[in-house]
């Protein structure tokens, strides 16, 4: 049995800074991205340390790799069930060794920890991932996030512990650097970026793309691929572990109506503290145009909101010039002056606001997105709304708008400040004027086993429907999508199944796996799913992260050169986003004087909110091997022996860890 261990466990943002600097790498090929990271940490202070960072990812990222490089060592790592993957880092920690933990907190966002960092040492956190890009008219989106922007309500309450929970800082250190190589279906775009200035290098097989400089990680990367010959269909198929997998990737040409039905649109608007600067202005913007693009026959609302919301009208309005005056004069004097960002209350307020004639019902909500409660998701689905999404900012919470949108059967736009506001508005808009389709159905050349998503609920000119199914047999042959208009006309999109280089997308180190198209549709299989044994099988056998699972990996020193102490924990702070909190980017006037000014208006409004536990608990055993045969013999072990939790504080604490 060991002595009992007084663990002094500090978090000491800003003290010193952990992360250095982060590169990035991605190649497009089709519509298909897939990025490499590498994170490098140093510790400076003459302690050992654990490093902690949260950060986001694109919403519908697939992680394909993680791992660290320490001690001249490159180690992948596993993904394990998480109490399992707890076990495994904290015994790890406790033996003396390093360890690095990936955990997924929310659909795009995630945690990294990199426990037992010696003093003067440096360790590099790689992990690759996957997405699926699509077109929004002849446009291909591709966006990395680099901030988390303060966010409100109570992350606790959301799910996070209070390691993971995000702390910010205006001298945030970090950089980043990034390489873009084009392949295929993109090679000869038009490439442009609202966000970062780029270098773009075209070829005849490739296209290079550099971002100019190290700039700091405080907005997200958007570079966009303008093509006037746009691919309407594509389909690829990959060896699974049982089989094989395929994605149809379509995107339908739908004839306009010439005589549109009227509808009923309730236009929200976020005029929270977190939209002040670019965000409000972009809103401003926006709803003008909306405004501009009301149709005489239709009912609208307004209503904006912050900790309180307020209607303008009280009930739908018929489209006049009189009520339109009364709209734009509203609009002449939006401001991001309601405080926090009571979201739910104004989207409940909205379903409650009748109309005088009875219109398909559909609400536009520009908003940052900015807040920590998603549990407002489920009930719009239920509301009999769909609702249009635009979010707004250089860092916009992508997975919270995007969910809204995808549950209610609208849609999401995403706009970056330096982005044409009325050319991405306009669009939105003609999505809801558009003709329902009244089915659409993809006819694949041989049965499938099973298909996903089960049924095609929406689908809107322009964009992309990207549809998975698995076969026991290779598909071959070609795939269609048929959708039915309710005047009974047809429209058939069809294009011939290719099969995709497996060489190329099985990962490195892990010729066991499928290939990369197979684990992007195993993850979208994941999210359908709520049985927790058979997802957590399902992410293991496909070493997939989610929320029943973390990755792991473990660096075994030799004995002379293990830490003798537990580590104090050092927090990467988060970069306020660029143009929040009144600094704008683009052209506006400045309400804020001086530094201090807007460090006092970001204080977060949202911290006498939180109620953050005061300890994360975690199990202990030991494993540097496979992680299959480490959970079994840890389960084992555990049985005869007492747990401990070590506590993660914002101030200094102590914990006394006994019965090893």
């Amino acid at each position: 049995m060991m002595p009992n261990i007084t663990a002094a466990l500090e978090s000491t943002c800003g003290e010193a800074a952990v992360l250095k600097k982060v590169q990035i790498e991605s190649k497009i090929s089709g519509l298909l991205a897939e990025v490499s990271v590498e994170q490098e940490y140093c510790n400076q202070q003459d302690t050992n340390i654990e490093a902690v960072y949260t950060f986001p990812l694109p919403f519908d990222a697939v992680l394909l790799g993680f791992g660290i490089e320490i001690d001249g060592r490159r180690l992948e790592g596993s993904v394990v069930e998480k109490s399992a993957s707890d076990v495994l880092y904290e015994d790890a920690i406790i033996e003396g060794d390093a360890a690095a933990l990936l955990e997924q907190i929310q659909p795009g966002l995630y945690t990294a920890s990199l426990g037992n960092l010696l003093p003067n040492e440096t360790a590099r956190i790689w992990f690759r991932y996957a997405l699926l890009l699509r077109w929004n008219g002849d446009s291909v989106r591709f966006m990395l996030p680099t901030t988390i922007a303060p966010r409100y309500g109570d992350p606790a309450a959301a799910g996070l512990m209070h390691h993971q929970t995000p702390e910010f800082a205006f001298d945030a250190e970090q950089s980043f650097t990034l390489k873009v190589m084009v392949e295929g279906l993109l090679t000869a775009a038009d490439f442009t970026s609202p966000s970062h200035d780029i270098g773009v290098t075209p070829g005849s097989k490739e296209t290079i793309i550099d971002i100019v400089g190290t700039p700091a990680m405080d907005r997200d990367f958007v570079l966009e691929a303008h093509l006037s010959d746009v691919q309407a269909s594509s389909a690829n198929c990959g060896v699974d572990q049982k089989g094989w997998a395929a994605l149809a990737s379509f995107r339908p040409e739908i004839p306009d109506d010439e005589q549109r039905e009227p509808r009923y649109i309730k236009i929200i608007v976020d005029c929270s503290g977190s939209m002040a600067g670019d965000s409000i202005f972009q809103a401003g913007v926006a709803m003008g145009q909306i405004l501009d693009d009301l149709r005489e026959g239709d009912l609208f609302e307004i209503i904006r909101f912050g900790s309180y919301h307020q209607v303008l009208f009280g009930t739908g309005t018929p489209v006049s010039e009189m009520s339109l005056k009364r709209a734009r004069e509203l609009v002449s004097t939006l401001d991001a002056d309601m405080g926090g960002t009571e979201i739910g209350a104004a989207l409940e307020a909205a379903y409650d606001v009748d109309g005088e004639r009875e219109l398909p019902r559909d609400l536009l909500l520009i908003t940052d997105g900015k807040v920590w409660d998603t549990d407002i998701i489920a009930p719009a689905g239920q509301s009999g709304h769909r609702i249009f999404t635009v979010g707004v900012g250089s860092a916009v919470a992508e997975p919270f708008v995007r969910e809204l949108a995808e549950a209610t059967g609208g849609a999401c736009e995403l706009v970056a400040p330096g982005q044409d506001m009325a050319e991405h508005i306009h669009r939105h808009f003609q999505r809801m004027y558009a003709p329902r389709a009244e089915g659409a159905s993809v006819r694949w050349p041989v049965p499938p086993l099973r298909t996903l998503p089960d049924s095609i609920d929406t689908v809107y000119g322009g964009d992309t429907l990207h549809v998975f199914a698995w076969f026991a047999e290779k598909p071959e042959g070609d795939v269609s999508l048929d959708i039915t208009m309710p005047d009974g006309r047809a429209i058939r999109h069809e294009t011939s199944i290719v099969p995709l280089d497996e060489s190329s997308t099985t990962p490195e180190n892990s010729k066991d796996l499928p290939a990369t198209l197979a684990r992007i549709a195993g993850a979208r299989s994941l999210v359908a799913m709520t049985e927790n044994e058979a997802a957590t099988e399902l992410a293991v056998r496909y070493q997939l992260m989610s929320q029943w699972t973390n990755y792991i990996v473990i660096h075994v020193r030799a004995d002379g050169e293990k830490s003798d102490s537990l580590p104090e924990i050092r927090k990467v702070p988060q970069a306020f986003a660029a143009g929040s909190h009144g600094a704008g980017t683009v052209a506006l006037p400045l309400r804020l004087e001086s530094r201090s000014a807007i460090a006092e208006s970001a204080a977060p409004m949202e911290e006498d909110l939180l109620e953050v536990p005061s300890f994360l608990k975690r199990k202990s055993a030991v494993s540097d091997y496979p992680a299959s045969k480490a959970v079994a013999e840890s389960t084992k072990e555990l049985r005869g022996r007492s747990l401990f939790s070590l506590e993660r504080r914002s101030s200094k604490s102590t914990r006394e860890v006994s019965d090893l």
